[in-house]
Parts: C-alpha cells; structure tokens; sequence
C-alpha cells in the first residue's frame, strides 16, 4: 500500500458515517424541494407573462438557464451537507475516536471528501437533469423549451450539477477550516451571497471582483446562449468560470486539509 492509498474499509466507514447523519437526508430533501419547486414555479410564471414580457427580458430569457432559478436557494442547502460531513464530528466530539483508529489524519480527510463528492456529484447531477426535464415541460406549453440533444443544453444542465456539488464540496472545506457548523455555514453565505454588493461596489473601477464571484461563474456555465445588457460585463467566460471553480476547490480543500493535519 502507498503513503497515499486510502483504505477500503476507511471509505466504507466514511460512507456509513454521512448516510447515518439525519441531517444528510433532511438537507437533500430541503435542497430537491427548493431547487426544483421554485424553478418550476418561476417558469410558470414566466410562461403565465410571456406575452406581457417586455423585449428585454423576452431576450434575456434563458429556458435552460431559468430551469435551474431554484438552485440559487438549493445552493445553500448543498453547501450545509458539506460543512455538516465534517463538522457533525467535531460537534458530538466522535473525531477522536476516528482518529484513534486512523492516525493518518490525511487519509480520514482525503476519505470524507471523496464519499462526499461522489455522493454531491450524483446528487446534483440528478437534481439538474430533473429540473431541467421539468422546466422544458412547462415552458412546453407556449412552445418556448428545447431538446436536451439542442446545441450547449447537455453542457449547461451537466455543469450546473456540476457547479451544485462544487459548492458542496466548497462547503466541506470551509467546516473543515473553521470546525464549527454555525461559523462554516456562516463564511458559506456570506461567500455566496454577500460577496455580490461588494463586488457592484467595485464595478465602478473594475469588473474582475464580479468576475470571480461564485454565482457568476454559475451563470456563466449553464447559460445556452450568451448573456445580455449589464450581465454581460459582469460574467466571466466560460472557460473562466471553470478555472474559477477549480480554484475556489483547490485552495478551500487544501487549506481544509492543512488544517486537519494540525490538530483536534
């Protein structure tokens, strides 16, 4: 076995661990529930206004992108599965014992994260490709969807599950740095959303903060079409959102794992 190899047996107990967590399931269903639930009703008005819509938003209008309007919500409740994976323990107190049976604090962290990203990234893959079959359904109704074989559609719906697991994982590394469920979900929010008015604060000396912020990079990568009017300055491209991801991924996780190495 290889200093970097992880335990069958050690993922098997991680995955024991997360689907053990009550939590797990409430949050999944909260997350379902919003993401789908408000996209659908959000299209339905849509498709209710669409002759009143105004030319600017008729252009505006996105029916891959405005399918997932609901995620905007579900991204929180993601993004509480990742800190509440790795917090839960440090709260009951249960990581002494891991680590009693796992020294390696490495390999525990690198374990945690893989069950939790297979299980995200199946998760939001499904919760993407569900939401998009619904909005496509009811947008049917005034002829306004379009086929999942359509040009760019595969791509978006499969980057914005994509994106949800992201945030998940984003959110497991922040329990991971700060090891306490009510300050992670705290930095969690305020990293999605609160970030937003201090990036327009900015706009007028530059665009970049709005650039990297997370929900840009969102609309960036599920978007069928490119954006209009004054999202356009403020959303990166898309080859630049994924660098984007892949960062906000890159240093969350290493610093999360910096940080179980240090102590309990």
């Amino acid at each position: 076995m290889t200093r970097f190899s992880i335990p069958r047996r050690l993922l098997q107990s991680e995955w024991i661990k997360l689907r053990s967590l009550r939590s797990s399931y409430l949050i999944v269903a909260i997350a379902l529930s919003l993401g789908l639930g408000i996209g659908v009703l959000d299209l339905i008005s849509i498709v209710h206004n669409w002759t009143t819509l105004g030319a600017a938003d008729s252009a505006a209008f996105d029916p891959v992108a405005d399918s997932f309007s609901g995620f905007e919500f579900a991204e929180l409740a993601f993004g509480a599965l990742g800190v509440l994976a790795i917090t839960s323990e440090y709260a009951t107190g249960t990581i002494g014992p891991t680590l009693t049976a796992v020294p390696q604090r490495g390999r525990v962290y690198v374990a945690k994260a893989v069950v939790l990203a297979m299980v995200a990234l199946g998760v939001c893959e499904f919760a993407a490709f569900t939401a998009s079959g619904l909005g496509q359904a009811v947008l049917s109704q005034r002829h306004l969807n379009v086929a999942i074989a359509d040009p760019h559609v595969p791509r978006a719906v499969m980057c914005a599950g994509l994106y949800m697991a992201v945030i998940t994982m984003v959110g497991f590394g922040l329990g991971a740095i700060i090891r306490h469920t009510a300050g992670a979900l705290t930095a969690m929010v305020g990293l999605v959303f609160l970030t937003w008015p201090v990036a327009r604060a900015a706009e007028g000396f530059s665009y970049l903060p709005d650039r990297w912020l997370l929900v840009n990079a969102a609309d960036a990568l599920v978007t069928s079409h490119p954006p209009t009017g004054p999202n356009a300055a403020r959303t990166p491209s898309f080859a630049m959102a994924g660098i984007e991801l892949a960062t906000y991924l890159v240093v969350l996780l290493s610093a999360g794992a910096w940080r179980a190495r240090r102590d309990t």
